[in-house]
């Protein structure tokens, strides 16, 4: 295929499926005034992908459509440019479509840094919606402060790892949920938290008693479903509940959908709070939440794990996000 893209042919409800994408040959494309034609060198995996295939419009908050190019962050290469400031051979990050060639508002992309200054996978982890979702979350939302007692679930993941980095960072006691002892390990030994929990092993009821004697001020939210219902019943007074994500409640299979959540009310007897956001929210905010994990970046204060999968293999790769088997930030290389 001369412009090989991955389209969404059907709705993948309940229990992802994923034959609900096809490979399609794109053929050349135009570019108008205010575009630049981007080769593709990474493309961003993301569990929201999980929710955009559905085609549900409750579940997407970006328009992707049957018959379209799903549609994600990359870094690429400009080979054309009809856009000011944009050059053919600059290399650019932003939002485009999965394919090799792209056309592409320049509104939605920005130079990336040399990759002599940080490897390309790294600043698809660090300097992308990934990074400005967990800074953005933990400090714009969750409003973290020195002192609090921090848990974050899915802490050996993209978003987690950064979040809960940033908190221990600056001052926050800070417990990780992981599953399996490698990945707990991890979080202690590499990253430098003050505990972790296996979820696959422990009681969380029992676990999150024994890390938060006094409760959890603010709990940064992946998992969604009995991660969160446990959570519930170990809020201090004033907790807030960051809610980045649910990967728990996006694919049927995995038994919890079923499972609504039980102890909402202890958010009244705790005056806690609970809100969701996505990474977009914080576009306005961008180049100082960047600043701030770039700083944090070149003092070897900030770790990430990147795991590359070939653009052929995209709709497999998206299980690894279910089954937790993903060694850090899912991306597909071109």
């Amino acid at each position: 295929m001369i412009n090989p893209g991955w389209t969404i042919s059907r709705s993948t409800l309940g229990a992802y499926d994923p034959s609900c994408f096809a490979l399609v040959d794109q053929g050349e494309v135009d570019i108008g005034p205010g575009e630049v034609l981007v080769e593709s060198l990474l493309l961003s995996l993301d569990p929201t992908h999980l929710n955009w295939a559905k085609l549900d419009p409750a579940l997407q908050y970006m328009p992707v459509r049957e018959g379209d190019l799903m549609l994600g962050n990359g870094i690429g290469v400009v080979r054309r440019s009809r856009a000011d400031g944009y050059e053919p051979g600059q290399v650019i990050t932003g939002l485009w479509r999965w394919a090799r060639y792209c056309a592409v508002d320049a509104r939605y992309i920005r130079p990336a840094l040399a990759e002599a200054e940080m490897p390309y996978p790294e600043q698809m982890t660090i300097l992308s919606h990934v990074g400005r979702a967990a800074a953005g979350g933990l400090l714009a939302v969750g409003k973290a402060q020195p002192g609090d007692a921090v848990l974050v679930s899915a802490a050996a993941g993209a978003t987690g790892a950064i979040a809960a980095q940033l908190a221990k960072n600056m001052g926050c006691r800070t417990i990780g949920i992981a599953g399996g002892a490698a990945k707990c390990r991890y979080l202690v030994e590499d990253l430098g938290l003050d505990g972790a929990i296996d979820y696959k092993e422990e009681d969380l009821d029992e676990a999150l008693g024994r890390h938060f004697p006094e409760g959890i001020d603010l709990f940064f939210d992946n998992v969604g479903g009995l991660t969160l219902d446990a959570a519930l019943l170990h809020m201090a007074h004033r907790c807030r509940i960051v809610m980045c994500g649910a990967i728990s409640q996006y694919d049927a299979s995995g038994g919890q959908q079923e499972r609504g959540i039980r102890n909402l009310p202890m958010l009244i007897f705790r005056e806690a709070s609970m809100l969701g956001y996505v990474a977009g929210d914080f576009d306005g905010q961008g180049a100082d939440l960047d600043a701030r994990l770039l700083d944090l970046y070149r003092q070897k204060s900030l770790k990430v794990q990147t795991h590359v999968v070939p653009f052929a293999d995209i709709p497999q790769a998206l299980n690894l996000l279910l089954s937790g088997k993903n060694a850090g930030k899912l991306m597909a290389r071109l």
